[in-house]
């Protein structure tokens, strides 16, 4: 559960992050992590898919990207576009509690 719990946490960091980035594309950011030392993990995607399973519930629209380096995650959240981000936001009580809950 702990471990669930940093994820989400990364997460909700990298989401702002992306939120801040604006129309980066994720290849950029792929090419960040690695620079960094990070790996695209597809097998901890498979964690994250579980997690996801929630906001597809609610309909929010989202790919996760999973970035590991040692026992570090990171967490990228890629949406169709800068519009669809927005939207999702607006429309989402889960992504603006977990704004919030951030915030904090």
């Amino acid at each position: 559960m702990v471990f669930i719990k940093k994820v989400f946490i990364l997460a909700v960091s990298v989401f702002l992050l992306i939120i801040l980035a604006g129309c980066t594309s994720f290849y950029g950011i792929k090419s960040d992590f690695e620079k960094a030392g990070y790996t695209y993990s597809e097998e901890a995607k498979q964690y994250i898919d579980d997690v996801m399973n929630e906001f597809e519930e609610k309909e929010i629209i989202v790919t996760p990207h999973v970035f590991t380096k040692g026992l570090n995650i990171a967490i990228v959240l890629e949406f169709e576009s800068t519009k669809e981000l927005e939207e999702q936001i607006e429309n989402s009580e889960t992504l603006k509690g977990l704004l919030k809950d951030f915030q904090k």
